[in-house]
């Protein structure tokens, strides 16, 4: 499901930019030129933030009292949270 409305996000992030460049042309359109480039950006980091990970992380990492269930996958997440670094990750149950 996730993939989709990436997939649906790069079209929208083209579709505005080719907009952008056309009206662009005409002497106007550079805000709607950046707002393709921000969806098409957007679409592509997305996966990077909220992925699991089969495994708790090595290290100083520590479970926190945050549990959700993932949505896309039906798993139980557990966030964890390396102290030294303040970074956060969400290992799945299964």
């Amino acid at each position: 499901m996730k993939s989709g409305w990436r997939g649906l996000g790069l079209i929208a992030g083209v579709l505005l930019g080719i907009g952008g460049i056309a009206v662009w042309a005409t002497g106007g359109g550079f805000f709607l030129l950046i707002a393709g480039a921000v969806v098409i950006v957007t679409a592509l980091l997305e996966p990077i933030y909220g992925r699991t990970v089969a495994r708790p992380p090595a290290g100083n990492w520590r479970p926190t009292d945050e549990k959700f269930v993932d949505p896309e996958t039906g798993d139980l997440v557990t966030v964890w949270f390396d102290p030294a670094t303040g970074e956060r990750r969400y290992v799945s149950k299964d």
